[in-house]
């Protein structure tokens, strides 16, 4: 009993002596902001080590330098609306164009603006408007990434040198989660995915590209529908009615939205002016690597569309005796919605939906539309965009109509998100159920009815019962069109006679 004891007596003491030996320790601790901090200088010193002296305090990055000449003066625009390559950071009103990638630490896309890589991701959609990005750059961040705003609003600390970030520059950025997606990662939508998402709480590679700087977004969109319609007489400009007069507002024109009447594939152009905003030479037409490197195909097939499924309409000389909507009539309607650059925005026309977004029988309806429905509504509430509201009363029945208009009477300063939706579908591919029966019937009568286990094994052996069936898994994407804010639409019009 004694041994025992003193063995007892031992053990304690050991586990007394542990316990005061572990309260003596601290837990250290780091936090994951920390962490990513310490992983990410070392794979830059692994991977990148020129570029340890291209690190930011100011959000903890780094930065290298792909183009651009700090040194580099594009002269400000004369009407005072284009920075030139003043540098961002002194702008106190900006708003960018911008082409961006932004890639995992490994090197793969998990977003990008360029229609090249998303072909080469396979990730490619017609469906996507594969243009530069616009956003507000000013004194206040409100939108962008915090990583890609401190880029572009502090000067970048290169060694000895400094570096603002202006018109002409590309810059990778290696940024920490913390200022960049942060624990909820990145999954890009409505065409501008790679092949892969940017897991949580890891850093992105983002490329950018400043094409443009520009102070109001607004004025150079109505510069852009003022070129769009000055060269051709045929345009109208919308105006309200007397009615909506106030004292306020004693002008009655819509600056920005007009329209024109008898339009005729058959002899007119479906679009003739190509605009992009974020290029130096205004007149360009879109294109990608796939539908639209040859526009003057795609107008053409257009008109053809157009002329076999609703003729030539009304002639320019017939309208005149030829009755209009107006404000209180409904309208069946076929449109055709483009951006200023040619791209096929949305359509409710079978055979051109197949053409620009090679959708295989896609199921169309004619919209039906009074603009007496959507009188004394907020925008929000309009079954139709302002321009349809105040153009569609001057189209006529059976005849075709045009309209231009900038944003302020479409989706406006935010625009729309473009989208992209995933869903899966079964089908089976067993015994019809008449197919069997009708066997079964036929089997009823040769062999004994009345013998239910006979029946049954045979009836099953042979696989004619209809709930045998093989499924196959169908997964559909359905992509909807990005319109960016301040962006201009055209629209082409037929009306069916009444």
């Amino acid at each position: 009993m004694k041994f025992t004891q003193n063995i007892r007596i031992a053990f304690f003491a050991v586990v007394i002596s542990a316990t005061a030996l572990v309260s003596c320790i601290k837990e250290e601790t780091i936090s994951n902001k920390e962490r990513e901090k310490i992983s990410l200088e070392a794979w830059i010193r692994l991977n990148k080590p020129e570029l340890l002296d291209n690190y930011q305090e100011n959000g903890g990055y780094y930065v290298e330098i792909l183009a651009g000449d700090k040194n580099e003066n594009k002269p400000v625009s004369s009407n005072g609306n284009d920075f030139g390559s003043e540098p961002l950071m002194e702008q106190d009103t900006c708003w960018i164009y911008a082409n961006i990638t932004g890639r995992d630490i490994n090197g793969r896309i998990c977003m990008t603006r360029s229609g090249e890589l998303a072909d080469l991701c396979g990730t490619f959609s017609y469906f996507t408007h594969y243009v530069p990005y616009i956003n507000y750059c000013g004194s206040s961040n409100f939108g962008l990434l915090e990583g890609t705003y401190l880029a572009m609003r502090n000067e970048f600390k290169l060694g000895n040198s400094v570096y603002r970030m202006r018109r002409g520059s590309k810059v990778r950025l290696y940024l920490p989660s913390s200022i960049a997606y942060g624990e909820r990662g990145s999954s890009s939508e409505g065409g501008y995915e790679g092949q892969y998402s940017l897991d949580a709480s890891r850093p992105l590679v983002m490329d950018i590209e400043i094409l443009r700087a520009i102070k109001n977004p607004s004025d150079k969109e109505l510069d852009m529908v003022k070129s769009f319609v000055g060269y051709d007489s045929k345009w109208v400009q919308a105006t309200k009615a007397e009615e909506e007069k106030s004292d306020e507002d004693d002008d009655l024109k819509l600056t920005g939205l007009h329209y024109s009447l008898g339009f005729n594939p058959a002899s007119d152009k479906i679009h003739e002016r190509y605009l992009q905003p974020h290029l130096d030479g205004l007149n360009s037409r879109y294109t990608d690597t796939k539908r639209y490197a040859d526009m003057d195909f795609i107008n053409d097939s257009i008109n053809k569309i157009l002329l076999q499924r609703f003729g030539e309409g009304l002639s320019k000389d017939k309208l005149g005796d030829a009755t209009r909507v107006t404000k209180d009539g409904r309208a069946s309607i076929w449109y055709i919605v483009r951006f200023l650059d040619g791209f096929v925005v949305d359509t409710n026309i079978a055979e051109i939906r197949t053409l620009v977004f090679n959708e295989k029988s896609p199921v169309c309806e004619v919209f039906s539309y009074s603009p007496s429905d959507d009188e004394d509504k907020d925008a929000s509430e309009r079954t139709a965009i302002g321009a349809w509201y105040y153009c569609i009363p001057q189209m006529h029945y059976g005849a075709y109509g045009q309209i231009v208009t900038s944003s302020g009477y479409a989706y406006g300063a935010s625009g729309l998100s473009g989208t992209t939706t995933t869903t899966e579908s079964s089908t089976s591919s067993g015994v019809d159920y008449y197919n069997a029966m009708n066997y079964y019937n036929y089997y009823n009568s040769y062999y004994d009815y009345y013998n239910p286990y006979y029946n049954y094994y045979n009836y099953n052996y042979y696989d004619y019962n209809y709930n045998t069936n093989d499924s196959e898994t169908v997964t559909t994407t359905s992509i909807s069109t990005e319109i960016l804010p301040y962006t201009p639409l055209v629209f082409t019009l037929f009306v069916e006679a009444k």
